[in-house]
């Protein structure tokens, strides 16, 4: 018993929960409540207008089936007969033109009515997508981490786009069944409060239905909402990575996995189309047992006892029928409501999402800095008890380069991250010129640091927009400069449109150097002090990397430099090597002293000397080859010249 009421109170506080969420998404349409005021009154008068068609459709019965009955009577004069007849006449004449009158009213109010609604749907819609997008701008990188990128798409454009229905559809459909069925309920019991008695008996029946099902309709709609934004998070995965889809021929196996989590998809819309056919059949054989009921009793009162007329009857039954007929709209309303609640609590789960990294109200603003990067005692770990990085501590001095290599995996990403405060350490701190970060104005800070990284992300627009990105007021003349210096400048103008070429979605049209050397520009426009490379030019060729490592002297120039780089080669130069394994610093110091120290670093020059040296191999192979396989002609030719001669 205990856990039946435990289980009953667990329902109650979820319903109460999801209530006050609509309540609170409700809050969008604060800024448009007289527009809305404006529409619910247009609704009113339609609504009220439209309950008066009934009683005068029953006054105008009456009144006909009176002639009938006084012109059975032979002993009524003609005259009297006749000017029954014209009075009717005029009633019915009057009656006909008060309802096309009220259906001229209800169309006249319609169309301002479903404007307003719209705009207001739309423009609730755009208040919540932005409220969304900001949030989504200022919340942590663990958050993005955690969550995949076709999901957080999803919430913002799908979910949010069943709030619309909302306002401009279900919201208006619940005031109007609800005036209707008010003013209905008033009504019937103005013609017979004991026929109305009955007909209102029945509507707890609708209630006890409703609760039977309402929990598993919401489980249900919950779990097809999430199921589709699995799907939207597989199709946008896909499309993003179609070219390592179709360089390793996986077509076929990502079309099977697509397809596999639509049919998911549809075994979970039927499971919800189930559980609301069966509310709304119950609901409709609760409305025709209740309509025999009404029909039979109101019938004795007019053929046995004479306390309703046929008109008054007809206009009950009408009006009984406006009673029901908003209790099955709402009960339809209800299965729609409950997609947009699981829509709902999924917008208010992003939005009451707190990001990790916040700000002190008292932050320091760094409008100039030096440079200088102290590390102490830091320590990190995603998940707890696995620390990523632990007790890191060294100092990188204005202008100089900082190295970090190490096996992969070993936590040289994670550490620069820690720069323009991505993450914050579980223990010890980061110091920019002798702020703790913690101290520092997050837009201040990161305004004095530029990233490069292995694959650095263009956005659709043009190679002018791209360079851009971090200095929007830029010339056109810095522009250019800054694309020379990154080795850019050329290329670009073999475009027919120059600067304003567009790169394609993520920079398609371009090649990876290509990519590389507008990622150079847009860094060095910005002219950090700060500058992180991370992998910037591992994977290129040769000739690109010869080009791009020039353009990064230029950037790196008087600039406080982090590299992390695969290929030892670029780092020699370093002031400070830091040799990473397994989240702990194990080695520092410059290339010389550590490439005969016995160490990890050791290790790496070894293995990639000798993968060098394979290489060199492999390629004198090819030389030499390629000389077999021309000498044969080269013997017959001077065969054939011995012979002529």
């Amino acid at each position: 018993m205990s856990a039946e009421l435990a289980g009953s109170a667990r329902h109650a506080t979820k319903g109460y929960i999801r209530m006050a969420l609509l309540l609170r998404m409700l809050v969008f349409t604060r800024r448009y409540r007289w527009l809305l005021a404006w529409a619910l009154l247009l609704v009113f008068v339609a609504t009220s207008l439209g309950l008066v068609t009934p009683h005068l459709m029953g006054i105008l019965i009456d009144k006909v089936a009176g002639f009938e009955k006084l012109g059975e009577f032979g002993n009524v004069p003609a005259s009297q007969l006749l000017a029954y007849r014209d009075e009717a006449w005029r009633f019915l004449f009057v009656i006909c033109v008060a309802i096309i009158g009220i259906a001229l009213v209800g169309s006249l109010t319609e169309y301002p009515r479903q404007m307003t609604l719209m705009f207001v749907g739309n423009r609730v819609v755009y208040d919540i997508r932005r409220r969304i997008f900001r949030h989504l701008q200022h919340l942590s990188m663990r958050y993005f981490d955690s969550n995949p990128h076709g999901r957080l798409m999803a919430r913002v454009l799908y979910d949010v786009e069943a709030v619309q229905g909302l306002v401009s559809g279900q919201l208006v459909s619940i005031v109007t069944n609800l005036i209707t069925l008010i003013v209905a309920t008033v009504i019937l019991f103005f013609y017979n409060p004991r026929l109305a008695g009955l007909a209102v008996g029945v509507l707890p029946l609708y209630v006890i239905n409703f609760l039977i099902i309402r929990s598993r309709i919401r489980h249900a709609a919950a779990e097809a909402r999430e199921q589709y934004s699995q799907i939207y998070s597989t199709l946008s995965e896909s499309i993003s990575g179609i070219k390592v889809v179709k360089s390793f021929t996986r077509e076929s196996s990502e079309v099977r996995g697509f397809a596999s989590e639509v049919r998911e998809s549809i075994g979970f819309n039927l499971r919800l189309g189930h559980w609301q056919i069966l509310l709304g059949i119950g609901a409709n054989l609760i409305t025709r047992f209740a309509n025999i009921g009404i029909l039979l009793y109101g019938g004795y009162m007019v053929l046995f006892t004479g306390e309703m007329t046929m008109g008054q009857l007809i206009a009950f039954r009408t009006y009984q029928n406006q009673l029901y007929a908003p209790v099955l709209m709402l009960v339809t309303i209800n299965n729609q409501l409950q997609t947009v609640i699981a829509a709902v609590e999924r917008i208010f789960e992003t939005l009451d999402t707190s990001p990790d990294i916040e700000e002190r109200r008292d932050a320091v603003k760094l409008d100039r800095i030096e440079g200088r990067v102290e590390v102490q005692n830091l320590s990190f770990s995603y998940e707890p008890g696995e620390l990523v990085l632990e007790d890191i501590n060294f100092v990188a001095e204005p202008g100089t380069v900082t190295a970090l290599v190490g096996p992969s995996g070993s936590g040289k990403t994670t550490l620069v991250h820690f720069i323009p405060r991505f993450y914050d350490p579980q223990e010890g701190r980061v110091i920019i010129d002798g702020h703790d970060l913690r101290d520092v104005s997050l837009s201040s800070l990161r305004r004095h640091i530029a990233m490069v990284m292995q694959e650095d992300f263009l956005f659709s627009g043009t190679l002018r927009e791209n360079i851009k990105y971090g200095r929007p007021r830029a010339t056109d003349e810095e522009v250019v400069q800054a694309a020379m210096a990154a080795n850019a400048h050329d290329f670009i103008m073999e475009f027919p449109d120059g600067y304003e070429s567009m790169v394609g979605e993520r920079g398609t049209r371009l090649s990876g150097g290509q990519r590389q050397r507008i990622s150079i520009a847009r860094a060095l426009l910005r002219n950090p002090k700060i500058l992180i490379l991370d992998e910037a030019t591992s994977a290129l060729d040769s000739e690109s990397e010869a080009l791009i490592q020039t353009a990064l002297e230029h950037l790196m120039k008087d600039r406080t430099t982090f590299t992390i780089a695969h290929r030892l080669s670029t780092v020699m130069n370093a002031d400070t090597i830091l040799v990473l394994d397994k989240g702990r610093i194990v080695e520092r110091g410059k290339h010389a002293e550590l490439a005969t120290n016995g160490g990890v670093y050791e290790m790496l020059c070894e293995v990639q000397f000798s993968q060098a040296i394979e290489k060199m191999k492999e390629h004198e192979a090819e030389l030499r080859r390629a000389k077999e396989e021309s000498s044969p002609a080269e013997d017959e030719s001077d065969a054939s010249d011995e012979k002529k001669d």
